[in-house]
């Protein structure tokens, strides 16, 4: 069994930033449990803006993360940041302990996101806020209007949670959360737990349980929530992340 991991590094998902986090981690640290949001390169918090991030700054920035103290590591990633989990954990085997993706994007064998839609949809067509993203004229960023984001991402949240949360997201790098990697053995060996959200307008629980499916040593865990349950349930998602890695002792 590995050990269990010194800290967790929480990976956001598309258009959103570390701030996705703030309430989860308070939770967390009630619980025993010492987590850091990674801000990711055009979140807006980051030194490198949108339009410039390349595949390379994102490998990056999560490699200086992993490594940053001794010890192993968990890597937790939501929605899109779940693909920075799987690169990070086949990068880095002997560091990272434990992966979780919450609502996130479990990709195996070079595949994208797209291939998920083609399954799940059909030939052409797609799911969720898909069809609502907005690219940006030189196709080097994309953004979600925010109405559109109130209604596939935080639509179980309060109105003026929702509404605040929408205003807060930013442009998205072309590059960055639909990374291929190609995965190996040693990653079917990663523990593994998949948070499934039973709401999700966005990433719809369909396309959810076909991508926990597809993998090796996942435990899933379901909870009553639209796409962002750190955001609209952090005392729930806490108590079953605190009691995962409790069980991996």
């Amino acid at each position: 069994m590995p050990q269990r991991p010194d800290r967790l590094i929480l990976i956001h998902g598309a258009w959103a930033g570390p701030w996705v986090w703030d309430a989860l981690i308070p939770e967390l640290v009630a619980r025993g449990v010492r987590a850091e949001a990674l801000a990711l390169p055009g979140d807006g918090t980051h030194p490198i803006a949108a339009e410039d991030a390349t595949e390379a700054d994102f490998h990056t920035c999560l490699a200086e993360a992993i490594t940053a103290e001794p010890g192993p590591v968990a890597l937790v990633g939501h929605s899109g940041g779940g693909t920075l989990v799987t690169a990070g954990a086949e990068a880095f085997p002997d560091k990272v302990s434990h992966g979780v993706w919450i609502a996130g994007m479990l990709i195996l064998d070079g595949r994208s996101f797209d291939d998920i839609q083609h399954d799940i949809a059909g030939p052409g067509k797609r799911f969720g806020v898909s069809d609502h993203v907005v690219p940006s004229a030189d196709g080097l960023t994309s953004s979600v209007p925010p109405e559109q984001a109130v209604r596939f991402f935080f639509q179980d949240a309060s109105p003026e949670t929702a509404v605040d949360a929408a205003r807060r997201l930013t442009a998205q790098p072309a590059t960055g959360h639909r990374l291929r990697t190609k995965t190996s053995a040693r990653f079917d060996a990663l523990p593994k737990l998949y948070i499934l959200a039973e709401q999700d307008k966005s990433v719809i629980p369909e396309a959810q349980k076909a991508m926990a499916a597809s993998a090796a040593n996942v435990l899933t865990r379901s909870i009553a929530s639209g796409h962002v349950p750190q955001l609209t349930q952090p005392a729930r998602l806490a108590g079953i992340l605190a009691d995962w890695f409790a069980s991996c002792d």
